[in-house]
């Protein structure tokens, strides 16, 4: 774009609350974005504070982010802990800025559902960071259950694992299950009517680290999931299950391998993309077009949601009805 052109176009001023590891990544996309101001950035770490200056050339910079939410930012990405997430996001929609917040939403539905109110009623967008719905591997999949190419659908497995040791006491369903009850809704364009979950503990009887989700959807289709923090490779996998064709999509390198009924196979030609740029790019841009976000709190409240009903099967040792 030519410069001269391009300094006359308003750009999005974003502010990003949160400069730790994934909040790193969200000030690196947005300073690539042509359309975007990255003008402030909030962290507790001066140390994160000084990098973004110096690589980025990130000219606000505080410890305290209400600070960044009285400048005049259209927009931020909340990258903080969980815990924080509540009371961050709901200063910034009530400052009047848009926001995408890192998942899960909150760590209740309740005050998930409270955000989405007070973004309503302060007519702004509120997104929540669902990036495999940006997923090309996932995209092309999606497509093909529309057009009836996998027939009938059976069934999902998701497989979410990886060889991890908390360094703090950390709910696995709450940090691994939000990205696979969404996918389960992207592919399938609908919600669980039943949960059972099981949960072990092998490493540290505290701290259950395997857990096994059952979930049944309308139209007679299952789920499976499997998510661990055991196991070696980390694996990000859905297998897709029908009476026409079956999917093995293997979601971090974005390949799709389809096998027909009679066991032959094709791999279909995906041109991987960069989820987090596209997630924030649709963010940014709905912002410019006024229009609407499809990772949005609602979406986001009901996985939160979800995941409750998840921790109750769990306690109760019970299917939960939805």
């Amino acid at each position: 774009m030519n410069s001269s052109i391009g300094d006359c176009l308003k750009k999005i001023k974003i502010g990003v609350i949160g400069a730790g590891r994934w909040g790193k990544k969200h000030v690196d996309e947005y300073a690539k974005m042509n359309n975007v101001d990255l003008s402030w950035v909030s962290d507790l770490r001066q140390e994160n504070l000084q990098l973004c200056k110096e690589k980025y050339n990130v000219t606000h910079l505080t410890e305290d982010y209400h600070e960044l939410l009285s400048s005049d930012v259209d927009a931020v990405s909340v990258c903080t802990v969980n815990e924080q997430h509540f009371d961050v996001c709901r200063d910034a929609l009530q400052a009047g800025k848009h926001v995408l917040v890192e998942k899960p939403l909150t760590l209740s539905s309740k005050t998930s559902k409270e955000l989405v109110k007070i973004a309503k009623n302060n007519k702004r967008l509120l997104a929540v960071g669902h990036i495999f719905r940006f997923n090309n591997a996932l995209i092309e999949t999606k497509k093909r259950i529309q057009n009836n190419f996998f027939g009938d659908i059976y069934y999902l497995r998701l497989q979410w694992t990886a060889l991890i040791y908390p360094d703090k006491p950390l709910d696995i369903i709450v940090d691994m299950m939000p990205h696979t009850f969404d996918i389960m809704n992207f592919l399938l364009d609908s919600w669980p009517t039943k949960i059972t979950c099981f949960s072990k503990g092998f490493r540290n009887k505290k701290l259950d680290d395997t857990a096994y989700i059952l979930c049944e959807f309308p139209h007679n289709v299952m789920t499976h999931t499997e998510i661990s923090w055991t196991l070696p490779e980390k694996i990000r996998q859905v297998d897709l299950i029908g009476s026409k064709r079956c999917a093995k999509i293997q979601c971090l390198d974005q390949k799709v391998r389809i096998f027909e009924n009679d066991e032959s196979e094709q791999s279909l030609q995906i041109q991987p993309n960069n989820t987090l740029k596209d997630e924030l790019s649709h963010f940014v841009n709905a912002i410019e077009q006024g229009s609407f976000v499809s990772n949005d709190g609602e979406l986001g409240a009901k996985v939160v949601e979800l995941i409750e009903h998840t921790q109750t099967s769990l306690k109760k040792a019970k299917t939960i009805l939805l």
